[in-house]
Parts: C-alpha cells; sequence; structure tokens
C-alpha cells in the first residue's frame, strides 16, 4: 500500500474501506470463514484506481461458524497481531525489546484478531506511523497506546499525517479514530463485526454504541467520549469485496 507514495486522505479511506469489506466476506459470507491472520499495510494491494485487494493468505486459517483455534504460537506481524487470549488480554506477550523474543499465554483465535489488526491498519493510514516504532520516544513507540493517549487529552487532531497535503476535516477524522477505536479494544468481544466496520465507514451507522450490559468495563471509554458526537446519515449502497489468494512479496 504504500508502494503508491503520499495517498491523500480520500484515497487512504478508499483503501480502507475496501478492506473492510473483503474481510467482511471472509468472515460472514462463506462457510468456512477464514481468518486471515495477518492483516498489514504490506498484504494490502492496491491499483492504479485504489481498489484495495488482500493478499498473502500463508498463514490464513479456515474455520466453521462459531468456532475459534486455540494456539499457543503468535502468528503474524508484531504489533499488529490482536489475540482473545484467556488470562490477560491487555498485555498477552512479554516482548524482548531488541530480539522480539515473546512468552505468550495459549489464547484463543478468531476473527476478532483480524479486526484488531485491522483497526492498527486504519490507525497507521490516519497518521502514517508504523505499528511499532522504537525510534520514537517511549510513549510513542507503540501507536495504539499513543493514539489513545492523544484522544484521551484531546490532542486527535495531532495524530495526522503531517505528510497529508489536505487534511481531513474533522468529522471524517473523528470517524475513522472512532472505528479504530472500536476495533483495537483490548476486550476481544467489545470489537465490531467487520460488516458493522463497513457500515460505519459508510456512514450507515454511528461508531460510538453505548452498550448498558457493559458499562463497568469499558475499555478506552475516555477515548470514545472524547471524540462521540451524534450523526445522522442515510443507508448507501451493499458492499463489493475485492479478495486476491496469490503471496505478493515486495
Amino acid at each position: 500500500m504504500r508502494q503508491h507514495g503520499t495517498l491523500t486522505w480520500e484515497d487512504r479511506m478508499k483503501v480502507i474501506l475496501g478492506t473492510s469489506k473483503a474481510l467482511a466476506y471472509l468472515h460472514e459470507a462463506i462457510e468456512p470463514k477464514v481468518v486471515h491472520r495477518d492483516i498489514k499495510s504490506s498484504n494490502i494491494l492496491i491499483n492504479d484506481d485504489f481498489n484495495a485487494k488482500v493478499s498473502d493468505f500463508g498463514l490464513a486459517k479456515l474455520l466453521d461458524s462459531g468456532e475459534s483455534h486455540i494456539t499457543n504460537r503468535v502468528m503474524g506481524t508484531f504489533g499488529i497481531v490482536g489475540f482473545s487470549w484467556d488470562e490477560n488480554p491487555t498485555f498477552p506477550c512479554l516482548v524482548d525489546r531488541e530480539s522480539h523474543s515473546r512468552k505468550c499465554n495459549s489464547g484463543q483465535l478468531n476473527e476478532k484478531s483480524d479486526i484488531y489488526s485491522f483497526g492498527v491498519l486504519l490507525l497507521e493510514a490516519v497518521s502514517g506511523r508504523d505499528p511499532v516504532d522504537y525510534s520514537r520516544p517511549a510513549n510513542e513507540v507503540n501507536l495504539v497506546e499513543w493514539l489513545k493517549m492523544m484522544v484521551g487529552t484531546r490532542r486527535a487532531e495531532e495524530v495526522v499525517d503531517p505528510s497529508l497535503e489536505t487534511k481531513p476535516a474533522t468529522r471524517a477524522l473523528k470517524r475513522a479514530l472512532l472505528v479504530a477505536l472500536r476495533c483495537v479494544d483490548p476486550d476481544a468481544n467489545k470489537r465490531p463485526k467487520m460488516s458493522q466496520v463497513v457500515r460505519m465507514l459508510e456512514a450507515d451507522e454511528h461508531p460510538f454504541r453505548e452498550d448498558q450490559r457493559n458499562r463497568k468495563s469499558r475499555t478506552a471509554s475516555m477515548e470514545i467520549e472524547s471524540l462521540k458526537e451524534p450523526t445522522d446519515v442515510e443507508s448507501k449502497a451493499r458492499e463489493s469485496h475485492g479478495i486476491v489468494t496469490k503471496t505478493t512479496h515486495e
């Protein structure tokens, strides 16, 4: 995705929307469903019209409806993968900063891990930053944690990629950040389905949803509250999808 140079905000959101439709198809439109397990910018191919195609299914897993895959191995790319871990959902792995070696608990892998990775991809598109960047100050190394901090302190507009010549409208930025925050929720059960993500990105559904049943344990509620605003939008056309199955290497 980055081989096309600096994309405009509109082009980035077109790629993001196309990717969300592809994942919605993999997760919800076919049986058995497909969990990709390595959603990242280098695995999203785009053509001259910025239509997105999800590539590299080397780590993909077929799962029957309602099934999860139990794993004690971390698959995917460091800083991007999100797992539903049994014991500690916030910090599933102990990571050595130099070698990137990890000691992890056994975890439950399902489509929610792809949704987390998609949230990170969306944050990359907004900020122009890598998911993990050790060249930055300590509190900015992890993209997700840095963005939560910025949004929580009402500095959301400062996270926009400085290389963008035309900045996004405040409403468009807030929508993208709200969707991303819901996707990277440490509680996998609170992450939206990809079909929901598509509707939110297409403005059919507002990204903020108050869940009365989970009021006592709302993760990142401060960040979401700082972005929340009312919206009244009309429904749009149903989604299409784009998939490529061949592995592509840079």
